[in-house]
């Protein structure tokens, strides 16, 4: 029997050792859909399954040294990967419709570009932009390089999933009723719930966990590069983690700042110092929605952390909570920082929405902010 090895954190091995199983067994699905939580490593896992798949070794897989395993290793090879893309980088010309010798980008250069990020760091969760979606061009590309397989075993890994827009995921769909014989499907997404149930239920379901604070941190240090600065990994920014390298990494970078003014905007909110707050969330440049959202989960998370400090329970973001100074204002108690958390989420919702602009939303916020209780 062929011995399978995935690795990774000892969080997820359960999940793991159910994938080892069906390998072993020959009885893997031909598609999958892996879920959880944003940048717990969902694509690292993803990059293991299709180098075990594609493995040729007689003994032990993945090997590391065989052509399969280089091949799914070759962010070359984007016949095996389908990512979400901006409108004009979809729009570009293919490889085999421009003039030789010319510059210009190809759709296959920006989606060779994006591979290499997720294989340098499979964590990350600012990849690509908000705005870049899966769209049926893709998944046509995708099913009209099948004529090309020969009979090698093939993986497509489906980045963020959930990213397909409704004709792509109708197109897809119609290749899940139909799978081509050893061609195998690997999609990841932290929104199963935006997907189409039919194409979920056609999938094997797997959830991924979240890591320990210790996993993260290691994680985090394996995979960040010698120039990182450890320090950056406060406590703080490991609680505002969640059990996610991917968003310890980007708090790493932007945490800090945004700590500080999630403590301001509590208290000028509460003070009612609305111009001051204006013009620092105008030198922040939180226009873009999702840095605004990015900084409203900070906020969120301040705000369960004052819940918790009256509840005398311990704290996710202690130096962050303990700077508000919450005991100054007395009338805030824990109704009105329920009521304050329900605010910012109905805030998330409606700068996700795009209807009305992060900036105007975020001022919004700040005047709605513990209404009654000021």
């Amino acid at each position: 029997m062929i011995e399978y090895t995935l690795h990774g954190p000892a969080s997820q091995e359960r999940a793991r050792i159910r994938l080892m199983s069906a390998l072993r067994e020959n009885r893997f699905p031909q598609s999958i859909l892996i879920d959880g939580p944003a940048g717990i490593g969902k694509k690292r896992l993803a990059m293991e399954i299709a180098r075990a798949l594609q493995c040729t070794d007689p003994n032990m897989r993945p090997c590391g040294h065989c052509f399969g395993c280089r091949m799914a290793d070759d962010s070359g090879a984007t016949e095996n990967w389908v990512v979400p893309l901006e409108t004009k980088e979809a729009h570009a010309r293919s490889s085999d419709d421009v003039s030789a010798g010319s510059t210009a980008k190809t759709i296959e250069d920006f989606k060779k570009a994006y591979i290499e990020e997720i294989q340098k760091n499979p964590y990350r969760v600012d990849v690509f932009s908000t705005g870049a979606i899966i769209s049926v061009d893709l998944i046509r590309s995708m099913t009209a390089s099948f004529a090309m397989k020969g009979d090698r075993v093939r993986t497509v890994i489906i980045a963020e999933a959930d990213r397909m827009n409704e004709s792509a995921s109708n197109a897809f769909l119609k290749t899940l009723e139909d799978v081509p014989p050893d061609t195998y499907f690997i999609l990841t997404t932290s929104s199963r719930e935006k997907m189409l149930q039919t194409i979920r239920s056609r999938c094997l379901a797997l959830h991924l966990l979240p890591l320990t604070d210790d996993e993260v941190r290691t994680e985090v240090l394996n995979m960040a590069g010698e120039d990182f600065d450890e320090s950056s990994l406060t406590q703080d920014v490991i609680g505002l983690a969640v059990g996610s390298p991917g968003k310890a990494l980007y708090y790493a970078e932007h945490g800090g700042s945004w700590c500080g003014l999630a403590v301001d905007f509590v208290q000028k909110s509460l003070r009612a110092d609305y111009t001051g707050l204006f013009l620092q969330l105008k030198d922040c440049g939180l226009e873009d929605a999702y840095e605004a959202n990015r900084f409203l989960e900070v906020l969120s998370f301040l705000l369960a952390d004052l819940l918790r400090l009256q509840a005398g329970s311990s704290l996710r973001m202690p130096e962050t909570a303990n700077a508000v100074g919450i005991s100054k204002f007395p009338r805030i108690d824990a109704t009105a920082l329920e009521l304050a958390l329900v605010t910012v989420q109905e805030t998330m919702s409606r700068i996700e929405s795009r209807r009305v602009s992060a900036s105007m939303c975020l001022q919004n916020l700040s005047l709605k902010l513990f209404e009654g209780y000021k």
